[in-house]
């Protein structure tokens, strides 16, 4: 059995930190529609 947690970490990290910008920009986004839509 062959196992990397290295690369196992690595892909994680990636993922979470697609996520967490994925998650930004949304809320980025929100918040400046909010702001351009109340004027």
């Amino acid at each position: 059995m062959c196992f990397h947690p290295m690369g196992e970490t690595v892909f994680w990290l990636k993922l979470l930190y697609q996520l967490g910008l994925l998650c930004f920009f949304s809320f980025y986004f929100w918040i400046g529609g909010i702001a351009i839509f109340q004027g």
